[in-house]
């Protein structure tokens, strides 16, 4: 049920068997099977807007669309709190809306013209995720699907703000006390602080495993 406060919020990663996201010196490895790349396209058609942080545009530059000239693409979002996004970054093609996240703080533009600038209140020199959600919610978007980096989806996980969280599961192993991780960021203090989910759905998808979380 899509909310008039926030939009419907889907979190979607794949990950190696020990969680891991990326390798250890943050190179992108795809861990994804055919059959799990599809339902990910699915996910992207179904979606209004795809948000990543600046971490995964600056890494791995991603284009953000559905791979069909056919289907209509999503608009797509950037969690950028300092405005970084390079102008030539891959995210500005293909012709669908950017929306850029920065800090109210900011006073700068950028030359694109598919590009809108959300300034947004900040808590603790970060993006106010709640402030943001709303924001994006009053540009019409009512369908959300977070894609990563690790620490953008602990911080939706972190502040409660998804409806779905989504992992597949390769059975690959990277390890590296430094390769990313499906939650970066600074994690829970204490105990109860654990953000404690309910296992909707487990499914075989290709050589992985797909599980489906909500919350509890």
């Amino acid at each position: 049920m899509v909310s008039k406060e926030r939009p419907y919020v889907i979190i979607n990663c794949a990950a190696s068997a020990d969680g891991k996201i990326a390798m250890p010196d943050r190179r992108q490895v795809r861990l994804s099977s055919k059959e799990d790349f599809e339902r990910v396209i699915g996910l992207r058609k179904w979606s209004d807007a795809i948000l990543v942080g600046i971490g995964t545009v600056l890494s791995d530059n991603p284009r953000l669309d559905t791979k069909d000239e056919m289907s209509k693409q999503p608009d797509k979002v950037v969690l950028d709190r300092f405005l970084r996004i390079p102008k030539d970054a891959e995210v500005f093609n293909g012709g669908s809306k950017v929306y850029l996240l920065v800090g109210d703080d900011i006073d700068r533009d950028i030359d694109r013209e598919n590009a809108e600038i959300i300034r947004c209140r900040t808590i603790d020199n970060l993006i106010d995720l709640r402030d943001a959600l709303t924001k994006l919610r009053e540009k019409g978007i009512e369908r959300l699907l977070v894609e990563g980096g690790g620490e953008v989806i602990w911080s939706f996980l972190r502040e409660g703000l998804f409806d779905e969280f989504m992992v597949y599961l390769s059975p690959v192993v990277i390890g590296g006390r430094s390769s990313p991780t499906i939650a970066d960021g600074e994690g829970v203090r204490k105990e109860d602080e654990i953000i404690r989910l309910r296992i909707d759905r487990v499914e075989r998808l290709g050589d992985g495993i797909l599980i489906r979380y909500l919350k509890r």
